[in-house]
């Protein structure tokens, strides 16, 4: 049988495929690769056959990972799937591959065929959907929908650890009044302002979502005690009493929060925000500001502190 040429259709189509393609041995050893593997992974063929798909390897999957794709291979003699390789000069990018084991009379398997290629855009297509479905447009901060399910995360932490977590409810005051006479290009700032004096008054473990208008949650997963979330809450009003400087001008306005505690004030996370909404709403009834910590038993109570 002729030796097939660079003429021959076959060649001349596995060499126009749009995706990359790479054949080895049954030992794993690259026999030939298409031009679009060379575009793909900047791997000239010369370079790459006789190679191992090692070359490949961006070090981002474990053992278990290809341990399970060779298992399928050798049982059903397919895997497809997504993982992340590596190109010539280190660059590592996300790609779709589908691997097919070719077996030859006796069963044994004489070649893997690998088609794969880059999906980039596709990622940051699904980050931004992401974005859009969790995440607030004006602050960037987690919307209400995320928000409850990471409170639901965290009480469920805190009931294996049996210990305290606490939500936050915060209203600011006046927001309205100032987005009605700056318009609303100014309230927006004033909202991501507002969200970052917030954030900077909390750790890394917590979470500050935009709970909807002028709202914003706070859940905290671990929590000493009532003292320590009086310390954030009061922390928090301080924060927001400073003025705002917007376009030279300074815009005052104060916050109302309430807050409620895990076990004590509810074991859901309905139970948790209302508690917190409530003690937030009896802050808020004076229009000053200030900072209500829901209380326990059977009739639940306030209790009030000023921001210093």
């Amino acid at each position: 049988m002729a030796k097939p040429t660079q003429s021959d259709p076959l060649i001349q189509a596995f060499q126009a495929t749009s995706r990359a393609v790479m054949i080895t041995d049954g030992e794993g050893r690259i026999v030939t690769v298409n031009k679009a593997f060379t575009e793909l992974t900047a791997w000239t063929a010369a370079e790459a056959i006789g190679q191992s798909p090692n070359i490949l390897s961006s070090g981002h999957q474990d053992v278990d990972f290809y341990e399970s794709m060779w298992s399928a291979l050798q049982g059903e003699g397919h895997w497809q799937g997504e993982l992340c390789n590596r190109r010539k000069d280190g660059e590592v990018y996300p790609e779709h591959l589908t691997i097919d084991a070719i077996r030859g009379g006796d069963g044994e398997t004489t070649h893997y065929v690998a088609v794969f290629s880059c999906i980039e855009e596709q990622k940051r297509r699904e980050t931004h959907l992401a974005r859009l479905a969790f995440y607030d447009a004006v602050t960037g901060l987690p919307n209400r929908g995320l928000c409850e399910d990471r409170l639901e995360r965290a009480i469920a932490l805190a009931r294996r650890r049996a210990g305290n977590m606490a939500v936050h409810m915060i209203d600011l005051n006046g927001f309205k009044a100032i987005n009605d006479s700056f318009g609303p290009e100014c309230g927006d700032l004033i909202l991501k302002a507002a969200s970052e004096r917030l954030r900077a008054c909390l750790r890394d473990s917590d979470t500050i979502a935009r709970w909807g208008g002028d709202e914003f949650t706070i859940v905290q997963p671990s929590v000493d005690g009532a003292s320590g979330v009086r310390e954030v809450g009061l922390r928090m009003l301080a924060a927001l009493r400073r003025p705002f400087v917007m376009a030279g001008d300074e815009i005052k306005l104060n916050g109302s929060i309430g807050a409620a505690l895990f076990p004590g004030d509810g074991d859901s996370v309905e139970e948790i925000v209302s508690c917190a909404d409530r003690a937030m709403h009896s802050v808020k009834g004076d229009g000053k500001g200030g900072f209500a910590l829901h209380g326990d038993g059977e009739v639940r109570s306030t209790t009030r502190r000023r921001a210093v």
